[in-house]
């Protein structure tokens, strides 16, 4: 009898964790993907890295279609 109820207690628990023990993780996961993200631009930005990219690119561009 009290193996029993111990084995309802184990299958129990590990129905609740296959149910959704994981997707507030996604969410923060997500979240710091987004932070880091973010970092990276503010720092392209404010270092005026961005005006460098900028003219890079227009002049690839231009390379291209001349």
């Amino acid at each position: 009898m009290q193996n029993n109820k111990l084995l309802k207690a184990i299958v129990e628990r590990q129905n609740r964790m296959k149910r959704g023990g994981d997707e507030g993780q996604t969410v923060f996961e997500y979240l710091g993907i987004i932070v880091i993200i973010a970092l990276i631009i503010a720092a392209i930005i404010g270092t005026g890295l961005a005006a460098s990219i900028a003219n890079a690119i227009t002049q690839v561009l231009a390379d291209i279609t001349g």
